[in-house]
C-alpha cells in the first residue's frame, strides 16, 4: 500500500467525519426539534380544543338556590353553587348564633362552578348532584351524626367512553367564622386557619396556625380548618392525600373603633382552602373522596370522648397541664353543686388552701417590712451619702427583725403559674357559656352587665393595698399601689364574669388572711 493511497483514505475519512459533525448531525437535530415543537403545538391545540369543548359541554349556569336543612343542633342553608354550607345557625342556649354571616362560597364548598341540586334527603343526611362536564357527574353527601363527627363524601363518575382528566379542586372554609355576641370583640384576633400534625417523638399531636406566608406542612396533617375561641370547623380526610393549603385574611365588613368615636375600620377574617390533586378518570370509573368533619363548639368535655384529638384546638396556654387539672376539678365541683359559679368559688378556696403556706409567707413578709419601715427610713436619711454603710445597716436591721425581703416575692412566683393556668382554663371554657350564677349573672362567659363584680373586686384590692402599704413609702411607689386597683378594675370590666368571680374570691380570701396576720402580729407586739 503506497503512501499516496493512505493520504487519500485519510482525507476521505476526514471529510466524511466533518460532514457528519458539522452538517448532517445539526440538520438531524434541527429536524428533531422541529418535529417535537410541532407535536407540542398539536398537543396545546388539542388541549385548547378540549378545554373549549368541555366549556361548551358545561350546562349554562343557573341562579344560586338555597336549600334549607334542619338539625337538632343547627339550622343549615346549603348553596346550589358548590353545595357548601352557606348559613350555619347554631342553636345556642342563649339564642341562635349565626356562625357564617359573611358573603362567600360557604363552608365545605367544592366545584363552585357546578350547579348542584338536591337528590336525596333523610332525617340526618342530604345528597346533592351536579355535572362537572357533560358525561362527568359529581355527587356530594353530608351525613350528620349524633356525636358531632359527621361524614362528607364527594364522588366523581365518568360516564363517557373515554378518559377524562379532572383538574385540581379544593374545599373552602370562610370567609370568617363568627361567634357568640360576648366574644365578637376579640373574634378577629382569635379567628385563624389551623391544622393538626403528629410530630415524631411527641405523645400528642401539635396544633399549627397556617397563614398566607406559611410554608406547606412538612408532615401529613390529621385535620385542618378554621377556629376561634369557642368554635371549630375542620375537615378530616379519610384515605386520600390532600393537596396544597392556602390561607388569606379577607375583608368581611366594618367595625366601630372606640364605640364609633374614631370611625370605622375594616374587619377581616380567614379564608382557607384545602387542595385536592388532579386526577384521571377512565371510562366508567368512579372516584370517591371520603372525609369526616366537625362544625360546632369547642366543648372540652365532649372532645375527650371523640376521636382525632379535637381538644388540641383549645388553648390552655403555657401551663396547659395545670389548666386541664383545674378544669377537671371545676367539672367535679359542678357535678356536686350544679352551679358553675359556686364551683369556681370552691375551686378558688381549694387553691388557696393548697397555697396557704406561701400566702402566709408573703403576707408576713409584707407586714414585717411595714413594721420596720420607720427604722428603714431613718437609716436611709442618716447614711444618704454613704451607700456602703446604708447597705450594712439595712442588712443588720433585717437580721434584727428576722426579715427576708425575698420571702414576699418567692410565693408570688410559685403561685403565678397556677393562677395563669386557671385563668386560661376559665377563659376558654365552653361550659361557662350560658351558665348562671346568681340573680343578674346569667352567663359566666360574658361580662357582668352591671359591673358589680369588677367594682367589688377593685374595692377589695384597694383595702388590700391600703393595709399592706408601709408608712413613708416612696411617693412614686405609693402612687403605683394607689392606682393599681383602679387599673385592674378597668381591665376586668369586660372580662368574663366567671374570671372576675375567681379573682374577687381570691382577693377576699387573701384580704381575710392578711387581716388575720396583721392582727396576730399586732397582738404579739
Amino acid at each position: 500500500m503506497n503512501r499516496q493511497f493512505l493520504i487519500t483514505v485519510m482525507l476521505f475519512l476526514l471529510i466524511i467525519t466533518g460532514y457528519n459533525q458539522f452538517v448532517a448531525l445539526p440538520r438531524a437535530r434541527a429536524a428533531q426539534q422541529a418535529a417535537e415543537e410541532q407535536l407540542k403545538q398539536q398537543a396545546r391545540q388539542a388541549a385548547t380544543q378540549t378545554e373549549v369543548r368541555l366549556q361548551q359541554e358545561k350546562p349554562a349556569p343557573k341562579p344560586e338556590e338555597l336549600i334549607e336543612f334542619s338539625l337538632p343542633q343547627a339550622e343549615i342553608t346549603f348553596s346550589s353553587k358548590g353545595a357548601g354550607i352557606k348559613t350555619y345557625l347554631f342553636k345556642d342556649d342563649l339564642g341562635n348564633v349565626d356562625l357564617t354571616p359573611y358573603q362567600g362560597l360557604g363552608y365545605f364548598a367544592t366545584f363552585p362552578e357546578v350547579d348542584f341540586t338536591e337528590k336525596v334527603r333523610t332525617q340526618n343526611s342530604i345528597t346533592f348532584a351536579g355535572e362537572l362536564v357533560k358525561g362527568v357527574s359529581v355527587t356530594k353527601q353530608y351525613v350528620f351524626n349524633e356525636n358531632g363527627i359527621n361524614d362528607l363524601t364527594v364522588t366523581l363518575q365518568n360516564r363517557t367512553a373515554k378518559e377524562v382528566a379532572i383538574p385540581s379542586w379544593s374545599w373552602n372554609f370562610g370567609p370568617g367564622l363568627a361567634t357568640v355576641k360576648s366574644e365578637m370583640k376579640d373574634n378577629e384576633r382569635e379567628s385563624k386557619a389551623v391544622y393538626l400534625i403528629q410530630e415524631q417523638g411527641k405523645k400528642k399531636p401539635t396544633l399549627e396556625t397556617f397563614s398566607k406566608t406559611s410554608k406547606q406542612p412538612s408532615l401529613p396533617w390529621l385535620w385542618a380548618g378554621v377556629e376561634n375561641r369557642y368554635f371549630l370547623s375542620v375537615l378530616i380526610p379519610q384515605g386520600w392525600q390532600p393537596g396544597l393549603l392556602a390561607a388569606d385574611k379577607v375583608n368581611i365588613g366594618k367595625q366601630k373603633r372606640m364605640w364609633g368615636l374614631l370611625g370605622e375600620s375594616d374587619l377581616t377574617g380567614p379564608q382557607f382552602t384545602i387542595g385536592v390533586p388532579a386526577a384521571t378518570l377512565q371510562s366508567g370509573e368512579n372516584k370517591s373522596y371520603d372525609s369526616q368533619f366537625y362544625f360546632g363548639p369547642k366543648d372540652y368535655k365532649a372532645f375527650l370522648n371523640l376521636p382525632y384529638h379535637l381538644d388540641r384546638s383549645i388553648a390552655f396556654g403555657f401551663f396547659g397541664a395545670l389548666g386541664k387539672i383545674a378544669r377537671n376539678v371545676l367539672e367535679t365541683f359542678y357535678g356536686w353543686t350544679g352551679n358553675y359559679g359556686v364551683a369556681i368559688i370552691m375551686l378558688t378556696v381549694c387553691l388557696q388552701l393548697i397555697l396557704f403556706r406561701f400566702t402566709m409567707m408573703q403576707l408576713k413578709s409584707a407586714a414585717q417590712m411595714k413594721k420596720i419601715q420607720p427604722e428603714m427610713k431613718r437609716i436611709q436619711e442618716k447614711y444618704k451619702g454613704n451607700p456602703e454603710a446604708m447597705n450594712r445597716e439595712t442588712l443588720n436591721l433585717y437580721r434584727k427583725y428576722k426579715v427576708n425581703p425575698l420571702a414576699g416575692c418567692l410565693p408570688m412566683l410559685i403561685q403565678l403559674p397556677i393562677f395563669l393556668a386557671l385563668f386560661n382554663a376559665l377563659r376558654t371554657s365552653w361550659s361557662l357559656h350560658g351558665a348562671k350564677f346568681v340573680f343578674w349573672i346569667t352567663d359566666l362567659s360574658s361580662k357582668d352587665p352591671y359591673y358589680v363584680l369588677p367594682l367589688l373586686m377593685g374595692a377589695v384590692m384597694f383595702l388590700q393595698q391600703k393595709n399592706s402599704m408601709p408608712a413613708g413609702t416612696d411617693p412614686a411607689q405609693a402612687a403605683m399601689f394607689k392606682y393599681m386597683p383602679l387599673i385592674f378594675t378597668l381591665l376586668f370590666m369586660n372580662f368574663p364574669s366567671g374570671l372576675v368571680l375567681y379573682w374577687l374570691t381570691n382577693s377576699l380570701l387573701v384580704f381575710a388572711i392578711q387581716t388575720f396576720v396583721n392582727h396576730r402580729l399586732a397582738k404579739a407586739n
